[in-house]
């Protein structure tokens, strides 16, 4: 199903749609500041399994949580006080920081990894999801959910694979544009991938 929203101001009954069936194990493509992504309710067992079958090779990769702020992160990350104040620096903001995972967290997720990404991203969707509720959300980029294909357009992706996600939550045309990735695994900043975020 492909739900066009406003660009500007998101229709509150839409975003309570989009918000019904996450909270309802679905699986939603959505807009965030890089680009379409692919996500779940971080907190469903179900949601995550039907996730990772889409991305079937998602689980040999960082997990990435998209939350309102750092402090709804510390159940799957430990956020120590040279990490807090970078996610205070820099957040919210076109960054992907990786963080120790929590046993709890590893659970969760049912990963083996010892690290998790974090997103607090400033895109006008998930401001627009948090004034309804403070969830967690599970993702991965919606640009490869094919290894061949790289999509910018909602209305390509529900084409091509509307038929195995709960719901295309159309913002129009979103290049993608990949986030910068710093880990904060060894207590010194490491900026692991350049993105769109600059990081000294």
């Amino acid at each position: 199903m492909l739900l066009e929203i406003h660009p500007i101001t998101p229709q509150t009954r839409f975003m309570q749609r989009v918000l019904s069936i996450l909270e309802d194990d679905g699986v939603v493509v959505y807009p965030t500041d890089s680009g379409y992504s692919l996500g779940c309710n971080a907190r469903s067992r179900k949601a995550i399994r039907r996730l990772y079958h889409l991305k079937r090779a998602m689980k040999r990769y960082l997990m990435a949580l998209m939350a309102r702020d750092y402090a709804a992160l510390t159940d799957f990350v430990k956020v120590d006080n040279a990490a807090f104040r970078v996610l205070k620096r820099y957040t919210p903001g076109p960054y992907t920081f990786i963080l120790p995972a929590t046993l709890q967290g590893r659970k969760q997720l049912e990963v083996n990894r010892p690290e998790i990404g974090v997103r607090i991203p400033d895109s006008i969707f998930s401001r627009a999801l948090w004034q309804l509720h403070p969830g967690m959300i599970l993702l991965t980029t919606a640009a490869r959910l094919d290894e061949d294909d790289r999509f910018s357009n909602a209305q390509d992706i529900e084409a091509a694979f509307g038929h195995e996600v709960d719901l295309v939550v159309d913002l129009g045309e979103m290049p993608v544009n990949p986030t910068t990735i710093v880990s904060l695994v060894h207590g010194e900043p490491e900026v692991i991938r350049e993105g769109q975020g600059n990081f000294p």
